[in-house]
């Protein structure tokens, strides 16, 4: 019989590793493994205890210490990081831990879970951050690190910080407005990955995991809104090199401003080169939330408060 392997996930009480974890304790999913460990700094919360009664186990660890992360990942096969960007120390023990030779993982999924800003022509603080995280860990030849690049979380992307003011009912769009998005639900990221580390054989395991719950346009979506009960949206336009030009002269810390442009640029549309069908043949394990959905459960209006 093949062994099954044993996945750990750092970072899981956040927003995006809830949904993970919960994915990976899907009964569809978690008979596929050999267990699922949450890293954690405090085993004794209502949270792990929770997921211990759906069968997770947990270990703890300190994040100043590297050997006690490294033995925290002893006979680990595949590790997810959801841990925040601002966490640096913690995430360099990790990438040491996953280098180390004699770890036992294979598959090292680091806390990437957006746009694929390996694309960009420009620098950024947030994204340079994830981009030496990946650069720091050493490519054994028999570790795998793989990406995963679902473009941007739906339900936090319509909102005033993209220039959204759903409140208000207007909507300012960089460029025209008619390049298409792809939108991801965090917990359609959650099922992908569960499903992806329980169905391919982590010796085949992907570099890059791109994902498209749904690819929509701006203006797609203010017809959505307006269609599930916003009323009338005005929708005015900014030029796209002057607002592009402007952005990149700043040094902002904010990604917001940037993946704006970005969204016009049609860099962010996982659409025609995704890995939907491998994680979700035929949309018969769920069905990829759609933003006609999020505009239904929204009133037409998120995040109008």
């Amino acid at each position: 019989m093949t062994k099954l392997p044993t996945i750990a996930v750092a970072g899981g009480t956040g927003a995006l590793g809830k949904e993970l974890v919960g994915a990976l304790l899907d009964p569809r999913f978690r008979c596929k493994y050999a267990d699922v460990i949450i890293l954690t700094r405090n085993a004794n919360t209502p949270e792990i205890s929770k997921w211990k009664d759906q069968g997770a186990s947990a270990r703890e660890y300190s994040a100043d210490d590297e050997k006690g992360i490294f033995d925290a990942l002893a006979g680990v096969d595949a590790l997810i990081n959801v841990v925040a960007s601002r966490d640096g120390g913690f995430k360099s023990k990790l990438a040491a831990a996953v280098s180390s030779p004699s770890s036992t993982i294979k598959v090292y999924i680091p806390s990437e879970f957006g746009v694929d800003h390996y694309l960009h022509d420009f620098q950024h603080p947030e994204w340079d951050k994830k981009k030496s995280h990946f650069e720091s860990v050493n490519k054994r030849e028999d570790l795998t690190v793989s990406r995963v690049f679902p473009g941007l979380f739906l339900e936090h992307s319509i909102g005033p910080w993209y220039g959204l003011n759903t409140k208000e009912g207007k909507y300012e769009i960089v460029g025209s407005g008619d390049t298409p998005i792809s939108f991801t639900s965090i917990s359609d990221i959650g099922r992908a990955v569960a499903s992806a580390l329980a169905n391919i054989p982590l010796d085949d395991f992907p570099e890059k995991l791109y994902f498209s719950g749904d690819s929509v346009s701006l203006r797609q979506i203010s017809e959505l809104m307006k269609q599930a009960g916003a009323g009338e949206i005005e929708v005015s336009s900014l030029d796209l090199a002057e607002y592009k030009a402007k952005t990149l002269a700043t040094t902002g810390l904010d990604p917001a401003s940037y993946l704006r442009f970005l969204m016009a640029d049609g860099k962010i549309d996982n659409k025609g080169d995704n890995s939907n069908e491998v994680v979700n043949p035929g949309e018969k394990l769920w069905k990829w939330k759609k933003m006609k959905d999020h505009a239904a459960e929204t009133g037409g209006r998120p995040w109008a408060d």
